[in-house]
């Protein structure tokens, strides 16, 4: 059986930042299926899917490259649809690929949730410790310390965008972070990459979690068992 994982991104396709890092990980007969939430939105579509005063700022990746900021609480029937859509088209998991809290969606092959995996495994880790999480976002920030707060550890975020990437900005927050108390850093977002993570290990002696290969690591041991 050969494994196709559908990937849901909250922005737009083709995800040219994510997808080759998943190609390199998983079997080679792997197929990927992309789609996007906001794919086929209109500037002003996009536009009206802006957080409102008290909802949740997620931001993603437009096909051009830029960001865009949308609430959370606004695409989550976008997000339904488009599970059921690559249920029937034959998907054998799928990856919802974004790193906030959301809630349970209707599927009838595996769903994999970021947050859950991430959250978990760091837990594992570090245990009570305090953490120091990057976030791209400052308006992310109560919401992050929250999310990481349902599982008993303490966030204390930064700010640094992996769409409109600035290395320096990196290296400023990741020496700020060093001189915390902290146990670990989590780059929490799955926009991040293995450039971003390697700069960030660099100013820091603390143990660095990239998002994206944590949960790329644990579905690959699901296609794994699918490619039996």
């Amino acid at each position: 059986m050969h494994p196709t994982i559908g990937v849901i991104t909250v922005g737009q396709t083709p995800r040219v930042d994510m997808i080759p890092a998943m190609q390199h990980i998983f079997p080679d007969n792997t197929a990927i299926v992309e789609r996007g939430v906001l794919d086929y939105k209109t500037e002003q579509e996009i536009l009206n899917l802006s957080p409102n005063e008290n909802q949740t700022v997620l931001v993603s990746r437009l096909s051009n490259g830029d960001k865009a900021v949308i609430a959370k609480e606004k695409i989550l029937p976008f997000i339904q649809d488009l599970i059921s859509e690559l249920n029937l088209s034959g998907t054998t998991m799928i990856l919802l690929a974004c790193t906030g809290q959301f809630p349970k969606f209707t599927s009838n092959v595996p769903l994999i949730y970021p947050d859950y995996l991430l959250n978990h495994v760091v837990k594992g880790v570090i245990q009570e410790e305090t953490l120091g999480v990057i976030v791209p976002l400052p308006e992310q920030k109560d919401s992050i310390i929250k999310k990481w707060e349902t599982i008993g550890l303490t966030a204390i975020p930064k700010a640094c965008s992996p769409y409109n990437f600035n290395k320096s900005e990196l290296i400023k927050v990741a020496s700020e972070l060093e001189k915390l108390p902290i146990k670990a850093i989590v780059l929490d977002c799955m926009g991040y990459t293995e450039e971003m993570k390697s700069i960030v290990q660099e100013n820091t002696s603390k143990m660095v979690f990239l998002a994206r290969n944590v949960i790329y690591q644990n579905m690959a041991e699901l296609t794994s068992f699918q490619n039996e």
